[in-house]
């Protein structure tokens, strides 16, 4: 065929008007709005259609001005095997097929969903700092706020090793701890912190996370909202021990998750970088930087049944977490709900990320959504609504009074409940007759009762209802 024959096979211009009227047309007399026009999870109205916008400006964020990343986001994978040899194992065969980061995922923290390393791994930390002195690569520490000593333990054998050369995130967060049901600890925050810095090690020190909040029922404007609470507050501990605002938000990266709705999570974290940038700018901040962006891939959106469905679901949160420029991503096997993930696993949670970038080029393109009448619709309505929801925490006392007195707890419940009669395809919708059989390492440990928050699999909550 020639291609040329396509260029007389164009369409006029129809404006929204136009577009309207032949919508009109197709629903033959159905609701224009109950039948076109959705709402997510915080209420928000989701259109049809948007006029693009005129004159976008594209969100900058922090590695596109990594020339040792190749303008991609850091590649992270999961080192959270309790047997050592093994999960040094999997650690090398990690970096040598793809991975740029690892995330050190201990026992006990919000992120080990029932994995995770035991604590007293100062020998590992010895041989993950000489592996880095000699192949640079991101290390991000995923740890309960009690074991924290982890950290000084983690940046002493960097700085011994000269394991300088790559960014490591230290995760240092009490909110999340508190969150789920332990005392809160925010007093300790800041000297650690300062302890911390002193190492001078690039990356970040604390984190604002909205994982354990997502993954326990919040809808995206909830999320955005304890992320910038956890950063407010911050900011208030840091400021009393003599720390700058500057040098608070550059001591402080975001954890967000990414989940199969593309459109929800590329607004999120969109929205999350515009409220960073405002709350820079009521710092009085002339020149504000780019917000570090750690994306996980949602563990509330994982199924046990038929699980493979859960490389899908993978995948749209990384094909949008990096388009609206996550820094770093770490992506949950599809079998973790039910153990310890095999190689196999592994490497499809690693590849998923590398296909993407290296066959998809996903990368190149900063801000692709930039423009879209869509996106930014939702983008400025989650940011809005995101604000709000934060500044009632703040009128709460902040984010220690609020989880203190139940009331962000309650939000999330709240939410969580409102969700559960969402049918799955492939779970309560069109399932298996036979489960194939899956294989996995080890089981995967009980959570403790504490009273607090506590991650579920959406695919439970629906089975339940």
């Amino acid at each position: 065929m020639d291609a040329s024959i396509l260029k007389d096979a164009g369409f006029a211009p129809v404006d929204e008007a136009s577009w309207r009227t032949l919508a009109l047309k197709a629903l033959k007399g159905a609701d224009f709005e109950e039948t076109l026009v959705s709402h997510s999870d915080d209420g928000l109205e989701i259109r049809p259609i948007h006029t693009r916008r005129k004159d976008p400006l594209p969100l900058a964020h922090g590695h596109a001005s990594t020339p040792h990343a190749g303008d991609a986001w850091t590649v992270n994978q999961r080192r959270d095997d309790a047997d050592p040899a093994r999960a040094r194992a999997q650690m090398a065969d990690d970096l040598e097929n793809g991975a740029t980061g690892i995330a050190l995922v201990f026992s006990g923290s919000a992120a080990a969903h029932g994995a995770g390393l035991a604590a007293g791994a100062e020998t590992a930390f010895r041989k993950t700092a000489a592996a880095r002195a000699a192949a640079p690569f991101s290390l991000r520490l995923e740890a309960d706020f009690a074991d924290r000593a982890l950290a000084v333990t983690l940046a002493r054998a960097l700085d011994e090793a000269g394991a300088r050369k790559a960014p490591v995130h230290f995760g240092l967060d009490p909110f999340t701890a508190a969150l789920a049901g332990a005392r809160i600890e925010a007093d300790a925050l800041a000297p650690l912190a300062g302890t911390l810095a002193g190492f001078n090690l690039s990356g970040s020190v604390l984190n604002a996370d909205g994982r354990l909040a997502h993954n326990a029922g919040a809808g995206e404007a909830l999320e955005l909202a304890v992320v910038a609470a956890a950063l407010s507050e911050n900011l208030r501990l840091l400021d009393a021990a003599g720390i700058a605002p500057e040098d608070a938000f550059a001591m402080t990266s975001l954890s967000l998750c990414a989940d199969q709705d593309q459109f929800l999570t590329t607004a999120k974290f969109r929205a999350a970088r515009l409220i960073h940038a405002k709350m820079q700018a009521a710092c009085g901040i002339s020149r504000p930087r780019p917000a570090h962006i750690h994306a996980e891939t949602s563990w509330r959106m994982l199924t046990r049944r038929d699980p493979e469905t859960n490389i899908l679901r993978n995948t749209i949160a990384v094909f949008a977490a990096g388009t609206a420029g996550a820094d770093e991503i770490t992506v949950l096997p599809h079998t973790l709900a039910l153990g310890v993930p095999d190689p196999f696993a592994r490497r499809i949670a690693r590849n998923t990320q590398v296909v993407l970038i290296t066959e998809s080029n996903l990368a190149h393109v900063a801000d692709p959504a930039a423009g879209a009448g869509g996106i930014e619709a939702l983008t400025d309505a989650l940011a809005q609504k995101a604000w709000e929801i934060f500044a009632g925490i703040e009128k709460k006392g902040g984010l220690s009074a609020a989880i203190a007195s139940g009331a962000v707890q309650a939000m999330v419940e709240a939410a969580r409940a409102a969700r559960r009669a969402k049918p799955i395809v492939g779970t309560t919708l069109f399932a298996l007759k036979e489960e194939r059989p899956v294989t996995v390492l080890a089981p995967l440990a009980d959570a403790k009762a504490s009273g607090g928050l506590r991650p579920a699999l959406l695919a439970d909550c629906v089975e339940a209802a």
